[in-house]
């Protein structure tokens, strides 16, 4: 995980939110790690055109990722997944 930058919060002064973005090996079900203890706003991009990939869940600073091919199997074998998250 790189943390790209951060942002101040909207309404007063306070901790301040981190953005990261990167890279994951992950398969339907696989968990990505951002490192954060929250997670406010999340997106993830797959590598593969054919695979159409989701946010299934958000827990503290993991992001649950779901991955279906068109016919809408699960993808059981690992693949890279673009993520990019705001948190703290």
């Amino acid at each position: 995980m790189a943390i790209i930058g951060a942002l101040e919060k909207p309404f007063g002064r306070g901790a301040k939110y981190k953005v990261a973005a990167g890279t994951a090996s992950v398969a339907d079900g696989g968990e990505i790690d951002t490192g954060f203890r929250a997670i406010v706003a999340a997106v993830v991009i797959g590598s593969n055109p054919d695979h159409i990939v989701a946010i299934t869940g958000i827990s503290g600073g993991k992001i649950t990722v779901g991955i279906h091919d068109t016919a809408g199997a699960a993808v059981t074998t690992a693949e890279t997944v673009y993520y990019i998250a705001i948190g703290y």
